[in-house]
């Protein structure tokens, strides 16, 4: 059986070559292998087999794979580089002043001058002081050695004491007057002088006023404004219109004008004990009377005595108005 099986193998063998243009010499050799195979097996033809091994699967041992545990690695920080450290250099020592003097709190030596009109329009009123005189008082205080401060310079330095010039002078406009800015500002920017301006709030802005243009322009100039109230009116006849004649009025200037109003000036000086008292508890730094003195004390801070230079005195009687001249 063995054999027939071999020899059909080599048939199908043969036959699959001549399927490939071989077929005459393949029958050929099939023929001649038919002719010397035995058909039939001989008896004694034995058989061995060689028995079947079966292959056993040798297990092949994969060495543990070892995942090693991170370790925390510790985070960079960027240590900073070193900035040179800055030489300190010497803080420099006031230098004295001569122009300053220490003053102690309490009391000051200063006149406050009060203008209104400063114009030729005046025709001898006694408000109106005309463009030529009003010169010639700046020049004289110019060349008498006088410094102008504001009214809330005098007022800290009364409270808490300062340095001022050897000869301080405050000099303030009231009624807020269009000619205060016209022909008053440029005369004293000249001569190196500032004022405060006492503002009549319901008329800011009206015909004859300044407004709130020039105002500030006065402010940018080292100018104090001051409060005059709202109407003008005399506070001693009507105290319960205080709150509007005094607060409001306050809040409005700084509002429209962006400055900061400290001090308050009568309308016409009259006062009694209870706007003064009313004008304190309102905040402000000091008010504003009439006089003719030039010392200032604690007691009176809420009612400075303000010289009016009136419009027919000469360079005489001005300098007599003053605690230091050279007439």
């Amino acid at each position: 059986m063995l054999i027939k099986t071999r020899i059909k193998l080599v048939v199908w063998f043969i036959l699959a070559i001549s399927m490939m243009g071989c077929s005459g010499v393949v029958r050929a050799n099939i023929d001649t292998i038919e002719t010397q195979l035995p058909i039939t097996p001989s008896a004694t033809a034995t058989l061995s087999a060689t028995p079947f091994q079966a292959i056993t699967n040798t297990p092949i041992i994969i060495p543990p794979t070892y995942t090693l545990t991170p370790t925390n690695t510790p985070t960079v920080t960027n240590t900073p580089v070193p900035t040179d450290t800055p030489i300190p250099t010497d803080t420099p020592f006031p230098t004295d002043n001569p122009d300053m003097e220490w003053n102690p709190a309490g009391h000051v030596t200063a006149p406050i001058l009060l203008y209104h009109h400063v114009s030729n329009a005046g025709n001898g009123n006694r408000y109106y002081v005309t463009l030529d005189d009003f010169r010639a008082q700046m020049e004289a205080l110019r060349d008498w050695g006088y410094s102008s401060i504001t009214a809330s310079e005098l007022a800290e330095v009364m409270i808490y004491g300062g340095e001022l010039p050897n000869r301080p002078v405050v000099i303030t406009f009231d009624d807020s007057y269009v000619d205060v800015y016209q022909n008053v500002f440029p005369i004293m920017h000249e001569l190196g002088f500032i004022g405060v301006i006492y503002v009549y709030v319901d008329h800011m802005g009206s015909r004859g006023f300044v407004n709130a243009e020039q105002i500030q322009a006065l402010a940018d100039d080292g100018w104090e404004i001051g409060n005059h109230s709202m109407s003008h009116s005399n506070l001693t006849l009507n105290h319960s219109n205080l709150d509007y004649e005094v607060l409001q009025s306050r809040l409005i200037l700084e509002e429209l004008n962006g400055v900061k109003v400290d001090t308050f000036a009568y309308p016409y000086g009259e006062i009694d004990d209870f706007v003064v008292e009313y004008v304190r508890e309102s905040g402000y730094l000091a008010g504003m009377g009439l006089g003719l003195n030039w010392e200032h004390a604690l007691d009176s801070l809420f009612d400075l005595n303000r010289i009016e230079v009136q419009g027919e005195y000469n360079l005489s009687k001005f300098a007599g108005l003053l605690p230091w001249s050279d007439r």
